[in-house]
């Protein structure tokens, strides 16, 4: 007959073994159970690091500009900075697995631990589930909070955020209209005051910039112009030359449209928005888009245009929804282990592909 130590060990055993026997699966029902993080999987986001304090990509910003000459034509140099380096830091997230010699004890039949083990990790893996599309739904850098992943509102800030008036939303910028971190701290250290480094935005009820809509116009609310604001914005990003690929927002956005617009929707649907329907998400597609709704921004009344062609989720493989040493309580007989995971958040490195719109009502 096994001692305390053997059996609670051997317990031990079960549990890590079966998280990494079913680990496989488990980040792959994980990241199809949220339609943020099946677009991002879908478009092959998630990008590997293994090591290295921080994470970097060059950024091109510097043009060249050619010369007309003729006969006799003196020529001119110049000397143009063309690249710069965006950096952005690690962050962490982990959920606890707990376990009682109680329940131990209680759970040790021949036909009780398997069920006792999974249920146990089912609610681990709900737990990573919910939060990790929550954490991508949120702001990281801009609120210099070190533990907070780069989210959404990192890649695709709000003019809302840039006018605030309360830090840390310093309004450093109010000409343009777009939110900048003062210090450059939110997406890759860069500051927004860099026109090559800003997102297309678009906010309702403020008098927009010749950048982003007709100058002096005033953008009315959604339920009046919801259709031609987004197509003019989805354009702006396009630019006639690269189109956004996944549109996100809240639901009331999400069922005004479709009122609005039932026959705008394309029939025929994109490999992602087929597959988006088929692991049950409500989606179409808007001028090849796949456009759906999250709960995550439920009442923000925001959108978020993105092109997934330039966004990583960098995440180092060795610490990646792995499970740790169990752990003793002390002077109880409580245990827990962590499942632990290690990424960036959301990076982008081309702004200028994605937009957001924001509505006041």
């Amino acid at each position: 007959m096994a001692t305390l130590p053997q059996w609670t060990k051997s317990l031990d055993d079960d549990f890590v073994n079966t998280w990494y026997d079913i680990r496989a699966d488990v980040i792959d029902n994980v990241l199809d159970a949220t339609i943020l993080t099946a677009a991002l999987k879908s478009h092959g986001c998630f990008t590997t690091q293994v090591g290295s304090d921080i994470v970097t990509r060059t950024v091109g910003y510097g043009e060249k500009s050619t010369q007309r000459f003729d006969r006799g034509s003196v020529l001119t140099q110049k000397i143009i900075p063309l690249d710069t380096m965006a950096e952005w830091n690690w962050r962490y997230f982990t959920v606890d697995v707990n376990r009682t010699l109680v329940d131990d004890s209680k759970n040790a039949g021949k036909y009780q631990i398997k069920s006792y083990v999974a249920r146990r990790l089912e609610a681990a893996r709900n737990a990573l589930v919910q939060d990790l599309e929550k954490y991508l739904s949120q702001w990281g850098g801009a609120y210099n909070a070190p533990k907070q992943p780069n989210g959404l509102y990192d890649i695709t800030p709000l003019h809302e955020a840039e006018a605030a008036a309360t830090a840390p939303f310093a309004d450093t910028d109010n000409a343009s209209d777009y939110f900048d971190q003062s210090g450059g701290v939110s997406n890759g250290k860069i500051d927004r005051t860099n026109k090559w480094w800003r997102n297309w935005i678009m906010a309702g009820s403020e008098t927009a910039s010749d950048t982003e809509m007709n100058a002096g116009s005033t953008v009315a609310p959604y339920a009046l112009n919801l259709v031609p604001n987004l197509r003019h914005m989805f354009n702006k990003v396009r630019a006639n030359q690269e189109a956004p690929n996944f549109i996100l927002m809240d639901q009331d956005i999400y069922e005004a449209y479709e009122d609005e617009a039932q026959d705008k929707q394309q029939i025929v649907q994109s490999v992602f928005t087929k597959k988006a329907i088929d692991l049950g998400f409500d989606a179409f597609t808007y001028k090849g888009a796949t456009m759906s709704y999250t709960p995550t921004l439920a009442g923000t009344l925001h959108i978020h245009l993105l092109n997934l062609n330039h966004i990583e989720m960098v995440y180092n493989p060795n610490l990646w929804f792995d499970m740790g040493d169990w752990k003793e309580t002390p002077l109880q007989f409580e245990r827990v282990a962590f499942i632990v995971c290690m990424t960036t958040g959301l990076i982008c490195a081309q702004p200028r592909r994605n937009g957001s719109m924001e509505y006041d009502s």
